[in-house]
């Protein structure tokens, strides 16, 4: 049987129960039937079914490769400009203060430890993740390569399966395969479920007007116009490998960037540093670009003098985000992200 559902405004309710009713149907064809009758029905059953990617759940790691010690991909850079940091989760009035009089990004302790999704139902296991995507069954978006930047980069829409086993679970370095900005908890609402909206994109940031003005982000050389408001914030997923990396860019709203499994090195330059970080322009077939640099920061500096001879000069603040840590990104901030192991975050977009 095969039921298809468009989208329709009031439907969510409706489809969510329906995705809820497959999980449980799903888990129940997964549960070893006891006596040889059962088991021999349940094979006829079964080769009626579409096939898809199957794992078995009794012999599947419990967590996730770590990255072998010496692995340059996986390698602790050095934090010699830290970003300002709060011991604790700041208060809701304290957090104002700080974006009206500092504008500056803050790395958030504290603020996560009620999210089911680092406790009870942890994002940290790939079999409570392969239990919520039928099996590995459910189609998502791939970023294939290190980069969007890259020479290489590519796309594809492939099973959460088979993605965790050729890119999360693979001891491969070389093979890179990224979730990145995917809005998976519409996809799967269960997931939405373990994790809450940070009360702090709910507080009133600085103008958004005046913060990409003051950033210089640009549209073939004129202004651009800030983006709409929005009523709820913006949630994306960003789910790979040790090694893959969010190249220096900007973007258009305040983001509160939650680190659930692992831990990313983040490197952040404010606007006035722009003019030093050699923005793209428009590329072929009139894709703006001009919101990421030319510029691979980490890359050694000499590397690098010749071709951008001002970057060495940008000033920078940097971190290395946590489990169970969260990162204030002002609106307009250039910002380099690096997986340093298997790293599951969450951004919130809010203005």
């Amino acid at each position: 049987m095969a039921s298809i559902m468009a989208g329709a405004a009031g439907r969510e309710a409706m489809i969510e129960r329906l995705l809820a009713e497959l999980q449980r149907w799903w888990r129940l064809e997964d549960v070893p039937p006891r006596s040889p009758r059962a088991r021999k029905r349940k094979r006829k059953r079964r080769r009626r079914r579409v096939q898809g990617p199957t794992w078995d759940f009794c012999s599947s790691p419990s967590s996730f490769p770590v990255v072998a010690e010496g692995d340059d991909v996986g390698l602790l850079p050095t934090v010699r400009h830290p970003v300002e940091s709060s011991a604790t989760a700041p208060s809701m009035r304290d957090f104002e203060t700080h974006m009206m009089a500092s504008g500056r990004p803050l790395l958030i302790r504290e603020a996560l430890a009620h999210w089911p999704a680092l406790h009870e139902r942890p994002w940290a296991s790939p079999v409570y993740l392969l239990e919520k995507t039928f099996g590995g069954r459910r189609l998502v978006p791939v970023e294939l390569g290190r980069s969007y930047t890259d020479a290489g980069w590519g796309q594809s829409i492939i099973t959460f399966g088979e993605f965790m086993e050729k890119y999360m679970m693979s001891a491969d370095a070389s093979k890179l395969g990224y979730l990145a900005q995917h809005d998976l908890f519409a996809q799967i609402p269960s997931l939405r479920n373990d994790i809450a909206v940070p009360d702090y994109c709910y507080t009133d940031p600085p103008p958004t007007k005046t913060a990409i003005k003051d950033a210089g982000l640009t549209a073939a050389g004129k202004a651009a116009a800030p983006p709409p408001r929005l009523d709820e914030p913006l949630l994306n997923a960003w789910f790979g490998p040790a090694g893959t990396v969010s190249p220096l860019h900007t973007d258009p709203y305040h983001n509160i960037l939650c680190q659930v499994v692992g831990q990313k090195y983040v490197r952040l330059y404010s606007p006035a540093q722009t003019d030093k970080l050699y923005p793209k322009g428009v590329e072929g077939g009139g894709v703006d670009m001009s919101n990421t640099s030319e510029v691979d920061a980490e890359a050694p500096i000499n590397e690098l003098d010749a071709e951008y001879p001002l970057f060495r000069h940008a000033e920078y603040v940097e971190t290395i985000l946590r489990e169970g840590e969260c990162l204030y990104i002002p609106v307009g901030w250039w910002h380099y992200v690096r997986s340093l192991s298997v790293s599951f975050s969450v951004s919130f977009w809010w203005n």
